[in-house]
């Protein structure tokens, strides 16, 4: 009902300002017209319009001929523009005034509304009309699985060329990368935008990683990964099932193996998730599994995992 009421209005307002201005050009050119018949001060003839030329007659014969001037052309004053600058000013203002509290759809709550916007324009953040900003938290749209760390996981290839700096790294660091390249896919699923020889140079540095046995000590993943943000909870503690849920969850895992036939060395790589019966991984290894039988993955398993979250 009252927007209905505030819709009138509106329209009464322009209604009221057209005529106003309209009223008052007319009466404008009116008194143009009076003040252009004084200066003349001839009365204004029907056939006025029609003549074209005036000639100039002696004893019968036609001694000039001329155009008549043309009257001045009507222009509207100055002084009317300021006599109307604060009336067209005034209802343009009442005409915003009230396309906003339409498009807000004041019924109740009308002060509390008005607030929420104004607080919003201040603090930069987005305004919904037509919703209680100030007694009101927006609704948060839920997050998805699939914007989950373990999703966003890429496999790196240990003999990919581009992941090295120069060929000497290439051949000599790629056979015992797979602590470093572990890393780099965890910590690029989070946001980072790394190489592996970014990490493995880090491990060299913190002397936690050997060019020929690979990774010394399974903590030279968590001072690794405080050198580039991100906090690390490792251990032998994690049942399968664990780990698994973590994956699950949305935090990639990073797990240590050994196989005879495969890893007689020892390996690393990622856990993205699993089910009762597959364990999906990505390996960084020529092998590239990307996913394992729960049994086979629980028989070469070492124990060891690791996840890293991000500071």
């Amino acid at each position: 009902m009252l927007t209905s009421i505030v819709t009138v209005l509106l329209v009464v307002v322009m209604v009221l300002i057209v005529a106003s201005l309209v009223m008052s050009a007319w009466r404008e050119y009116r008194r143009y017209k009076r003040a252009l018949a004084a200066q003349t001060q001839l009365p204004e003839h029907p056939l006025d319009a029609h003549v074209t030329a005036i000639v100039h007659l002696r004893d019968g014969e036609i001694v000039g001929m001329e155009s008549p001037p043309p009257p001045p052309a009507f222009m509207v004053s100055g002084s009317w523009y300021r006599r109307h600058r604060m009336l067209i000013s005034a209802g343009f203002l009442v005409m915003i005034v009230l396309t906003l509290f339409i498009q807000t759809g004041l019924a109740e709550g009308t002060i509390e509304r008005i607030q929420g916007i104004g607080l919003n324009i201040l603090t930069g953040k987005p305004i919904t009309y037509g919703y209680d900003l100030a007694s009101h938290e927006q609704p948060q749209a839920p997050k998805s699985p699939t914007f989950s760390a373990s999703s966003r996981v890429v496999r790196v290839d240990s003999a990919d060329p581009s992941q090295y700096y120069n060929s000497y790294q290439l051949n000599t660091w790629s056979y015992s990368s797979c602590s470093g390249i572990s890393m780099q896919m965890v910590m690029n699923a989070y946001g980072k935008n790394l190489k592996a020889a970014d990490v493995l140079q880090v491990e060299l540095d913190l002397g936690v990683w050997d060019v020929d046995l690979g990774l010394l000590t399974e903590d030279g993943i968590a001072q690794t990964a405080a050198h580039f943000g991100f906090n690390t909870s490792a251990g032998h503690s994690r049942s399968l099932q664990e780990v698994i849920d973590i994956a699950n969850s949305g935090q990639p895992v990073i797990v240590s193996l050994r196989d005879a036939q495969y890893f007689p060395g020892g390996h690393l790589f990622v856990i993205k998730g699993g089910d009762a019966n597959t364990v999906f991984t990505a390996d960084s290894a020529p092998t590239n599994f990307t996913s394992m039988s729960r049994d086979y993955f629980a028989s070469i398993w070492q124990g060891f995992s690791a996840v890293l979250t991000p500071r």
